[in-house]
């Protein structure tokens, strides 16, 4: 989660989002580089947090 809160806060200045917002855009970057994939299914898979991947496919799309 360190890589979380750290991406967030460097993107919160110059995005100007709400914080859920940015939060979620840190997540998604994030779960790119760990499936290595742009597969949105795939991507659910490894989304940081305690939901359930079908809620964080429901998330992003």
């Amino acid at each position: 989660m360190f890589e979380l809160n750290t991406l967030r806060a460097k993107f919160q200045p110059h995005l100007g989002w709400h914080g859920a917002r940015t939060l979620f855009v840190a997540a998604f970057i994030i779960a790119l580089f760990r499936a290595r994939t742009v597969n949105l299914s795939e991507l659910a898979v490894a989304f940081p947090g305690r939901a359930q991947a079908d809620s964080h496919y429901k998330e992003s799309v």
